[in-house]
């Protein structure tokens, strides 16, 4: 995020710059799990198609493991003083998912554009554990690695319904 955020006192035993640093980067992957979120609702609601009871179950099930890392992402901002910013403008302002193509209707396209926006996603988790952990917050970026992996696990369930040809 741009701007920084407000920061509040407290005995979390890291250096002042250390928590904000931290905080700064992990308002922007909040940002990126709201937004995540969003589209994989999205993806659920409107998918149509031959397979769209498979489809409707898959996207709904990467809807809630994204919903389930919202909150730690959130709470884990706070605990470190900060101010989580997950309003949704303020996700779609700060969000590094490009916007969803919302006139997908078939199976395939909505695969196609779930997997890139999830994609992104886990680059943006990735990163973000790096830099948290060069920061020197090796306890949040221990937890940024659990995001990973189940994030990644939903990653797979979706771009195995793709041919390997249509993945990249």
């Amino acid at each position: 995020m741009a701007e920084k955020s407000k920061m509040y006192k407290n005995r979390v035993a890291l250096p002042d710059d250390v928590k904000q640093k931290t905080v700064d980067v992990m308002n922007v992957t909040l940002a990126a799990a709201l937004d995540m979120y969003s589209q994989a609702k999205f993806a659920h609601w409107n998918v149509k198609g031959i397979n769209f009871y498979q489809l409707h179950l898959v996207f709904d099930a990467t809807a809630k493991v994204i919903f389930k890392q919202i909150d730690p992402i959130a709470e884990r901002i706070t605990q470190l003083g900060g101010v989580a910013s997950g309003t949704v403008r303020q996700s779609a302002e700060h969000s590094p998912i490009s916007a969803y193509n919302v006139k997908a209707v078939a199976g395939k396209e909505h695969l196609v554009a779930l997997s890139d926006a999830l994609g992104t996603y886990c680059k943006e988790l990735r990163e973000a554990s790096d830099k948290i952990d060069d920061i020197g917050d090796s306890p949040t970026s221990d937890f940024y690695n659990q995001l990973i992996v189940e994030a990644e696990e939903e990653l797979y369930f979706l771009e195995s319904h793709l041919e390997a040809g249509d993945v990249q």
